[in-house]
């Protein structure tokens, strides 16, 4: 989830688009549409296992990764540490750590044990997609929702719904989950999405309209002619993807301060109006 940790991923909640009656008879739409509205803090895990092959045989790659982090919407300020590992049974494991803080308009970031900083490229559209509930009004405006029961989630009594998502919302999650990856803005979009299976569920809190939880589950794979390159470059490429992504979402507003470890600051960049 690499995408994630200067775009982040992933993930969820204010629906707008299409629903079946048993969704709309149950009413959960109107509290959802309002959940976001005084959304301060949360904390969220994520955990995605990505298997990646080709048409050579070859052992799929898998890359593991976990992901916790701290988000505090208010002061715009926010906390990730991963971890990743990568591997296949003909290749030894490898493995990564990296702990990501973004204050304001700037991210600090420390992998396997050195440090970096970058300014965010469009700070205000960050924060704005930080909110994990108005975020779902964006990804899942036209999808197709069903509401599939209910469950116990972290103690909490939650709608379960399942997501048949339209081309925009399934692109969103793509580009967050492996555009580090794929070189998916030379991609033909709408063929991948034609061509994959998507099994998407949230659990969605019946008190408060709040996500407890995202599962997403993608398998597809990525040929020639989905990509729009010279065909000298990309002849008899075949990708095939299987990614399966569980979020979970807890702790909403409640007080959370995130500073820098000790010794570390953010420092001045010449022509970017930072804060310390």
């Amino acid at each position: 989830m690499m995408k994630l940790l200067l775009a982040l991923s992933l993930i969820v909640v204010v629906l707008s688009g299409c629903v079946d009656k048993d969704l709309d008879a149950k009413d959960p739409k109107t509290l959802m549409a309002n959940s976001g509205k005084d959304l301060d803090s949360y904390r969220f895990v994520a955990e995605t296992i990505q298997e990646i092959g080709d048409s050579t045989g070859a052992s799929p790659l898998v890359i593991k990764s976990h992901d916790e982090g701290t988000v505090n919407l208010t002061e715009q300020n926010m906390s990730i540490s991963s971890r990743k590992t990568a591997g296949s049974e003909s290749e030894a494991l490898s493995s990564m750590q990296q702990e990501t803080y973004i204050i304001r308009d700037m991210a600090k970031v420390k992998l396997d044990g050195n440090w970096s900083q970058a300014a965010l490229q469009d700070a205000k559209s960050f924060w704005e997609l930080r909110n994990v509930a108005e975020k779902q009004d964006i990804q899942l405006n036209k999808s197709q929702l069903k509401l599939s029961g209910s469950e116990m989630i972290g103690g909490v009594d939650c709608n379960r719904i399942e997501v048949i998502p339209d081309e925009k919302a399934y692109g969103s999650v793509l580009f967050e989950q492996l555009d580090s990856m794929l070189p998916l803005a030379y991609m033909n979009l709408t063929k991948l999405y034609k061509s994959s299976t998507v099994n998407w569920t949230l659990w969605v809190s019946k008190d408060d309209g709040l996500p407890r939880k995202e599962n997403v589950k993608m398998v597809f794979s990525v040929t020639s002619e989905m990509m729009e390159m010279p065909d000298n470059q990309i002849k008899d490429l075949l990708i095939k993807i299987d990614l399966n992504t569980t979020t979970r979402y807890m702790d909403y507003n409640l007080p959370m301060v995130i500073t820098l470890p000790e010794g570390q600051r953010i420092e001045p960049i010449i022509g970017c109006a930072c804060n310390k």
